[in-house]
């Protein structure tokens, strides 16, 4: 049996002729597994081949092996090409790399599910050693992008901070594919131009986006206008809640001055989604409704009305809807409720747009935290 281990192993690290494995050695929590090749081999080189004239030892880390961490280390050999000295690309390590293919393909799973920090701890590497390995493969996506064979139909857009003091980056995600395609410095209204510059290069019709679902912002809606006349904009939901939510704790700020005891630590219990909350605050929530006097109390209730015009599957019913919220606001004489509600008035077209085609920003959002770090090095 244990003739057979090197063999085994030979198979399952796609180790072929003329590379054999001489020697695997366990030394404490470490594999360590020999790789030679045999003698008098001849090594291709843009069609010719050559003999070895010299060697470098050369060592790649692998995929765990139970609780050990596994090392592949090998004598590389060296021939004398037409195009001068070149080194032998080994079958189970890409070119430059000290980490086998193997290896990069379970990092490139993991980073999925985990940060790189959480990685680099993990397996007892470092953070910059598999950064470099997601730049190499994103890098190498990104010279493969072709949208004439990729088209876009639905574009979400949205952006993320990516330093203190303002610094912001837009990203444009493949809504159908669910993939970064591109990242713009800024966000404004030339981002747009800089995906759509992107897009023709790489083969693709700017009359291929058919909907463009992002927030509310002024830059946003004049780039995606004047770049992509043709497609409809689709307002994401979480965006368009935002404008309440925003709106709805000035309310409270203002009153808050003077009936301070009432709405003391109340921010959260009414910005909270009602289906999380705590029995405690449920409680206390019942407890604030009683001040019905209050324009914080009218408020919050006008907020959770909103948020049933999305249960309509029918645009035509959920504007009939939102006509009947509108006029109810217009008469709280709530001013903070009324201003949100004249900015939904405004974009209430990308709004039903929404409810018809249940397009939103949910994907990207739940990727921009990996997005962030990945910027970090990217810019």
């Amino acid at each position: 049996m244990r003739k057979e281990l090197p063999k085994f192993f030979e198979q399952i690290l796609n180790i072929t002729e003329p590379w054999y494995i001489e020697e695997i050695e366990q030394q404490g929590n470490t594999i360590n597994i020999y790789v030679d090749f045999k003698k008098g081999a001849k090594f291709e080189y843009n069609g010719k081949y050559y003999s070895a004239y010299d060697t470098v030892q050369r060592s790649w880390r692998h995929l765990n092996l139970f609780q050990y961490e596994t090392y592949i280390h090998a004598r590389v050999a060296r021939i004398k090409t037409d195009d001068g000295t070149k080194t032998v690309e080994v079958p189970w390590a890409r070119k430059n790399s000290g980490f086998t293919l193997l290896f990069e393909a379970f990092i490139l799973e993991l980073y999925n599910h985990m940060t790189v920090a959480e990685i680099a701890k993990k397996y007892n590497t470092t953070q910059n050693r598999l950064w470099r390995i997601l730049d190499f493969y994103v890098s190498k996506e990104l010279e493969k992008q072709d949208f004439s064979k990729e088209p876009i139909k639905t574009l979400s857009v949205d952006e993320i901070a990516r330093k203190k003091h303002h610094v912001y980056l837009t990203n444009f995600l493949d809504v159908e594919r669910e993939k970064v395609v591109h990242i713009a410095d800024g966000k404004d209204a030339e981002t747009f131009l800089s995906f759509k510059e992107r897009y023709t290069e790489k083969n693709g019709d700017p009359t291929d986006i058919e909907s463009i679902c992002m927030d509310m912002s002024v830059p946003f809606k004049a780039g995606a206008r004047k770049h992509f006349p043709k497609a409809k904009i689709i307002f994401d939901k979480f965006h368009v809640l935002n404008v309440l939510s925003v709106q709805l704790d000035k309310v409270r700020a203002r009153e808050n001055k003077g009936y301070h005891e009432i709405l003391k630590r109340t921010k959260y219990l009414l910005l909270k989604n009602p289906n999380n909350l705590t029995k405690k605050d449920k409680v206390r929530l019942d407890e604030l409704m009683e001040y019905q006097h209050l324009d914080t109390v009218q408020a919050y209730g006008l907020v959770l009305e909103f948020k049933k015009m999305f249960d309509y599957k029918k645009p035509s019913y959920a504007a009939k809807y939102f006509k009947r919220w509108y006029e109810k606001v217009m008469k709280s004489n709530i001013p903070e409720m009324i201003k949100a509600a004249k900015t939904l008035l405004n974009h209430i077209e990308g709004i039903l747009l929404h409810i018809k085609t249940n397009i939103t920003n949910g994907k990207i959002e739940g990727m921009n935290s990996k997005l962030r770090g990945f910027t970090k090095r990217a810019f």
